[in-house]
């Protein structure tokens, strides 16, 4: 097993889609602290003489600095994390079909279970390393532009804000936003390993985002009977464990295309997260009982 999750390793590292992908993410971390928190924060400023009382967004702020920043980098990555973890587990598992590679291994002793096992543990573990390779430099980005950039806290309605998030509510933030993303993941991962296709797996995860976005919204404005159907989404139930991240602290801007979660109308956290365990345990379950099943022909 440990064989063969090496040769997963030495795979993944060999190929280009997850610097391209990595470089996407460090290109989102940057855009929500230079442009989302410090451009905005000097062009709300610019309109106000120093230390004018009449200064009131303090979101632009709040998304640059440091600890304030881990809020928006890890909704934006939330929200943008799964189109990377997408297009790579897709792409993993679906491109070890087209070389033939499957087929090789299952007829040198290697068991089915144990190859998908050693691919699914291997692409868990490059998304991991690369969401938090992504947040690492989210964080520099932060701390460079709390150094440099003037500080705000000479605005009352920045000064007023006294709550700050400790490394123990960061470590708990983080492994919140994880929760949320590996859902996204295990369902790629099932689409390519149904359909052999990485177009299918990647886009059928995008598709499904954007689609189950508008769905929870229409059911719960809706209400009544129709709001238990939101139960059925990941989105719905990841909101709730992101709201508990947001709770008690400012307004901050993002570059995920929604509104930021707030624990209005959202279920259960705990609830929630079992919820999220639950999807990832259907869609992996599915994923194996197809490899099983499924015949390999001779270019497989």
């Amino acid at each position: 097993m440990l064989r063969l999750i090496d040769a997963e390793w030495m795979k993944s590292r060999t190929r280009w889609l997850p610097y391209a992908m990595l470089l996407f993410l460090f290109v989102g971390a940057g855009i929500e602290i230079w442009i989302g928190g410090v451009a905005s924060y000097y062009g709300e400023r610019s309109h106000y003489a120093p230390n004018d009382a009449d200064f009131q967004n303090a979101s632009a702020a709040f998304t640059f600095r440091w600890p304030y920043a881990i809020l928006p980098l890890l909704d934006a990555g939330q929200y943008w994390g799964p189109v990377f973890i997408a297009f790579f587990a897709a792409s993993s598992v679906a491109t070890d079909f087209g070389w033939g590679s499957v087929r090789l291994s299952v007829t040198r002793g290697v068991t089915r279970t144990q190859f998908l096992a050693a691919k699914l543990l291997t692409t868990a573990f490059v998304c991991a390393v690369a969401m938090l390779l992504a947040l690492a430099v989210g964080t520099a980005f932060s701390l460079v532009a709390t150094t440099l950039v003037e500080d705000p806290t000479k605005y009352a309605v920045v000064a007023a804000v006294t709550k700050e998030p400790s490394l123990g509510d960061i470590a708990i933030m983080i492994a919140r936003s994880a929760l949320t993303i590996l859902p996204y993941g295990m369902l790629a991962f099932m689409l390519a390993v149904i359909s052999r296709s990485t177009a299918l797996g990647a886009t059928g995860v995008l598709m499904y985002k954007l689609i189950e976005g508008v769905l929870v919204t229409i059911f719960g404005s809706i209400g009544g009977s129709w709001a238990h159907v939101q139960n059925l989404f990941v989105e719905h139930h990841a909101r709730a464990l992101l709201a508990l991240n947001n709770d008690g602290y400012p307004e901050y801007n993002t570059i995920a295309f929604r509104s930021i979660p707030r624990s209005a109308g959202t279920p259960d956290p705990w609830l929630s997260a079992v919820m999220l365990v639950l999807f990832c345990v259907v869609f992996g379950a599915v994923s194996f009982a197809s490899f099983l099943r499924r015949d390999l022909n001779s270019r497989e």
